[in-house]
């Protein structure tokens, strides 16, 4: 019935854990692909014996994220498809989140209620990333309040929800045609996402089922963020929306680079300084982040 995609790369410290939350809270039929990104170390045989029913497939070279998943979708036979983060755990059974997909067409994606390592709720819905929104781009994430269905589903309607944790079916991931190739990673959950609704289908996060997400957003990834903005409203915006939210990002980014060199000046705080520099990285390599 389901077919959990996990992707790896040099990085297995969270797989044992991942595991162990599937095999003790999907109580579906299901499979697990884990795509060896191209890794430098093989996956540890204690754990390929322990997971003996986990199919590794390996790629000779780090495909990224979208592509990745692209990848390991081709190998899958389930009715679902759950892209997952390998640095997560299950915390619920899937049974709601599925049901949702069993029970109502409309629904074209389903996302779950993500929590940090400490058990506090943190950000994995949003609203799409209109230009008025990338001023600030805390005002992008969302606590869902607008109920869809019956409110016992706990399905609340949403722009987008993280690909930490999506859940789809492979017909709708096949008519879509799976993450977009064209880049690395960043913005592959929203322009998924918003396909859907060009597809006249809706978003919904599922609160009943939950999850823990232990990564975080590193400042080398910053030029990565920006690109996935831009290719957003590159793919879905109208030429004048485009301009406008290509201007909001320039303006935006001297200002972040104006606040955070002040700060900086003021503190030395190494975390601001990180900040600031990643800044000025994505200013200096503007060209080259897509469009």
């Amino acid at each position: 019935m389901l077919s959990i995609l996990l992707l790896t790369y040099n990085d297995v410290r969270y797989l044992e854990g991942c595991l162990d939350s599937i095999q003790k809270h999907v109580a579906e039929p299901y499979e697990v692909i884990l795509i060896d990104n191209g890794s430098k170390e093989e996956i540890p045989d204690s754990l390929r014996e322990r997971f003996a029913w986990l199919k590794v497939i390996r790629s000779e070279k780090n495909l990224g994220f979208n592509a990745g998943n692209n990848f390991a979708a081709r190998h899958a036979s389930g009715e679902f498809l759950l892209i997952l983060n390998i640095d997560t755990l299950l915390l619920t059974p899937l049974d709601s989140a599925i049901r949702l997909l069993q029970t109502d067409p409309k629904i074209g994606a389903v996302g779950a209620e993500a929590r940090h390592a400490n058990g506090k709720r943190r950000p994995s819905a949003g609203h799409f990333p209109k230009p008025h929104r990338l001023w600030l781009f805390k005002s992008l994430w969302v606590k869902p309040k607008v109920v869809w269905g019956a409110s016992e589903s706990q399905a609340f309607k949403v722009d987008w929800v993280e690909g930490s944790f999506l859940l789809t079916r492979s017909d709708d991931w096949n008519a879509i045609g799976g993450f977009n190739e064209d880049y690395f990673m960043f913005g592959n959950d929203v322009n998924y996402c918003r396909t859907v609704y060009q597809r006249g289908q809706v978003v919904v996060q599922c609160a009943a089922v939950k999850y823990v997400h232990f990564g975080g957003y590193g400042n080398s990834r910053m030029g990565n963020l920006y690109a996935g903005f831009r290719d957003y409203h590159k793919t879905f915006s109208s030429p004048a929306e485009q301009r406008n939210a290509d201007l909001v990002l320039r303006i935006g980014l001297i200002f972040r680079i104006i606040a955070y060199g002040l700060w900086y000046f003021a503190t030395r705080n190494k975390w601001v300084g990180d900040k600031l520099r990643s800044f000025i990285e994505v200013r200096k390599n503007w060209a080259h982040l897509t469009p």
